[in-house]
């Protein structure tokens, strides 16, 4: 019988044995002492009993346990694989390091075989190089049960692991293939890939994980088949930061969050995934993008598809039902909705909600059997629906401008200017069905920031920066760069020289902490003042910069800058820039300098990122640092203003908070640990969200709720 690897198997015909056995007259009384005279091709046989060793296995040779057989060390790796193709098989490994795993794989294509590996402080199996096949093995550990990384491959199957930190962690270019495995109770993540890595993974099990179940992110690209997720107290999927990659035939079910959280510029692929039973949105998508085909949502206690944020979602034939919240939502985003099914939604919300600012695309779409209006459009929306298909709804078919009388198909355009409906079809109650305009208000206007930025708008552009909650350091420090290109105007004017001043900046600070918004500001009031000839913005990250060959990154970053010319290139992370071993990131930084000196008064360039890793991206080239010589920090929120954001946005979606609610909320946001996972902005959206779907649950239970209750979040409606 032979393994994967064509190597023989349990029967082990042919091989010479050592066996070892403590206290014996004969044989070898540790391990250590059979592997120093064991040769290629040799079969150790331990017997029963606790072997305290660190073991290094470099020759190919087989290691089997008779019996319960524990190695274990205090300090250090117990065991270490190091052979081109050795095998250890019935072993229980413990470790004991506050910081080293209990197994690591260094090179080789070893095989791990019906083990159980315990590390007490750290990690399990560490997998660091070669292409080992870890199988049919238990995995309890302190750290991530199995880690893969440093573009490291192997196969973990039919394993069972259990690691308080995750399960299963895949970093730096690793690209190992997982099946059948299953992930229990982690305290953080069940699979983690982040940092480039890939990975396929395989009829995978996630069970009650204390962090998102699965968290892709910083460009990783893994390939996700018949992962079942259930239970936990996060999201199921968790995308973020430039991730791709593919989750076909998943399934989420019972989570406390939302089913697949998309952000951060991530755009996977998501083909028949199934969402039921959730607390939060079966899909969210927030600033990514990413394209959910043939998928299912039902029975959630949130929005089925919510997206907002900037995000930009394709959904093709995805069926929402039996949700507590809106069907599909949109707000301050866009995305296009395909042949999509909303039916049976909670009591008070659409089938479809498009709130202000946002710009979706519906086509041949239905929306059925729910019990508030089909589509609700705010008047700061612009909307598009195409053959879309509204019955059977106890409120309106179409809730904007008056509402719309019976049952049809429609074809329409709601927008803030301008609100056609098509000839021969239904339109709102008010409007000609051939053609209708609607007045933009003045709110409609200083909210449109399309159009060209001229010195006229420039008090109206510094008084929505100073109304930006919080932010006062950063809000101060624009200002004086405002004051500083006024008065070089002025000098120029008077016949003098500018003073020196460079306005490529260093955005520092946390995520969700309004580092996009004032870049976007700042472009259009540079833009105002003249320094700027459009002042738009052009947001990239590594991946918009960096090529996948060579020859391939300086043109994707030219093509970047040109982008942006007249305007503000915005890097958000920039310091990935500087991360790998590649140097693809460092082409993309050199190649940035020199379009800045050659493009100086054309193009604005603003780095984001962590204050620390910031500090370490500059010292990478030395050109950055002598043009970005001014740092803007942002400051993580405090307590009090992440209550007035949620009070703002509750307040735009016609919501009240009570002073209780108000009090409730201080507390709540001031008990929250503020690590690296703290979302600040992002942070105060979740938790309003999560406020509304429980007080569409409280008031399910009332058969006609005033307006007050429909209006009024109460300290219940947080949570515990």
């Amino acid at each position: 019988m032979t393994d994967l690897y064509g190597r023989e198997a349990a029967d082990n015909v042919g091989k010479r044995t050592l066996r070892v056995e403590r206290g014996a007259w004969d044989g070898f009384a540790s391990i250590g002492e059979a592997l120093d005279a064991a040769v290629d091709d040799d079969l150790l046989t331990i017997a029963q009993g606790t072997y305290v060793e660190n073991l290094t296995v470099t020759k190919n040779v087989t290691i089997e346990g008779e019996g319960p057989v524990v190695v274990q060390s205090h300090r250090g790796v117990t065991l270490v694989m190091s052979a081109a193709a050795a095998t250890v098989r019935g072993l229980t490994v413990r470790g004991g390091d506050a910081a080293e795993p209990a197994l690591r794989v260094d090179a080789g294509d070893s095989l791990i075989d019906s083990c159980e590996v315990h590390a007490e402080h750290a990690g399990g199996i560490a997998v660091v190089g070669g292409d080992p096949l870890i199988r049919d093995c238990r995995v309890t550990s302190a750290g991530f049960g199995v880690s893969v990384r440093d573009g490291a491959r192997g196969r973990v199957e039919r394993c069972e692991i259990s690691g308080r930190r995750g399960g299963i962690l895949v970093t730096s270019a690793a690209d190992p293939i997982v099946t059948g495995c299953a992930i229990v109770r982690p305290d953080g993540n069940g699979i983690y890939v982040t940092s480039g890595g890939h990975g396929g993974f395989d009829d995978c099990t996630v069970s009650a994980a204390g962090q998102p179940a699965v968290a892709v992110d910083r460009g990783a690209d893994p390939v996700m088949r018949r992962i079942k997720i259930s239970g936990g107290d996060s999201y199921g999927f968790w995308i973020d930061e430039d991730a791709t990659g593919l989750l076909e035939n998943c399934e989420v079910r019972g989570t406390r969050g939302h089913g697949v959280h998309v952000t951060g510029r991530a755009d996977p692929m998501v083909r028949s995934l199934t969402v039921e039973g959730v607390q939060g949105a079966g899909i969210q998508v927030s600033a990514g993008k990413g394209t959910f085909e043939d998928c299912l949502v039902r029975t959630g206690g949130a929005d089925g598809v919510a997206v907002d944020g900037g995000g930009s979602p394709a959904l093709r034939r995805v069926i929402v039902s039996d949700v507590a919240g809106h069907g599909i939502a949109v707000e301050e985003a866009s995305g296009s909705f395909d042949e999509c099914v909303v039916s049976r939604n909670g009591i008070g919300h659409a089938g479809i909600r498009v709130g202000r600012g946002a710009a979706p695309y519906f086509r041949r779409c239905t929306v059925s059997h729910v019990p508030g209006e089909g589509v609700r459009a705010d008047p700061e929306a612009a909307a598009a629906l195409e053959d879309c298909l509204i019955n059977e709804t106890k409120g309106t078919p179409i809730g904007v401008l008056g509402g719309t009388d019976g049952d049809g198909r429609y074809t329409l355009t709601l927008g803030v200017a301008e609100r056609t409906a098509a000839a021969g079809t239904v339109a709102p109650a008010g409007l000609d069905a051939t053609s209708a305009t609607v007045p933009a208000t003045e709110g409609d206007r200083r909210r449109d920031r399309s159009g060209p930025v001229t010195a006229d708008d420039l008090d109206d552009l510094l008084a929505e920066l100073d109304e930006l909650i919080g932010l006062a350091r950063a809000k101060q420090e624009v200002g004086d760069l405002v004051t500083l290109t006024l008065v070089a105007k002025q000098r120029e004017r008077a016949g003098l020289p500018p003073p020196p001043l460079s306005r490529h900046l260093v955005f520092a600070g946390s995520p969700g902490t309004g580092k996009t918004t004032v870049a976007r500001m700042y472009g259009r009031i540079l833009a105002a003042l003249g320094v700027l000839a459009k002042g738009h913005l052009v947001e990239v990250s590594r991946v918009d910069l960096v090529g996948e060959y060579v020859g391939h990154t300086a043109p994707k970053t030219q093509a970047a800058f040109d982008k942006a010319r007249g305007g503000v290139l915005f890097i958000d992370e920039a310091y990935l820039l500087s991360s790998g071993s590649d140097d693809f990131g460092r082409e993309a930084i050199g190649t940035l300098v020199k379009l800045m000196e050659d493009h100086r008064d054309e193009v604005i360039v603003i780095v984001a990122g962590y204050p620390d890793e910031m500090d370490r991206f500059l010292a990478v080239n030395p050109g950055l640092a002598s043009r970005f010589t001014r740092t803007i920090t942002f400051e993580d929120y405090s307590s009090e203003e992440l209550v007035t954001i949620v009070g703002e946005q509750a307040g735009k979606l016609h919501y009240e908070l009570s002073e209780d609610t108000e009090q409730v909320l201080l507390d709540h946001f001031a008990a929250m640990p503020r690590d690296r996972h703290f979302g600040n902005g992002r942070t105060a959206r979740v938790v309003l969200e999560e406020m509304i779907q429980r007080q569409a649950r409280r008031l399910s239970a009332v058969a006609e709720p005033t307006r007050d209750q429909l209006v009024r979040l109460i300290p219940e409606d947080l949570g515990s």
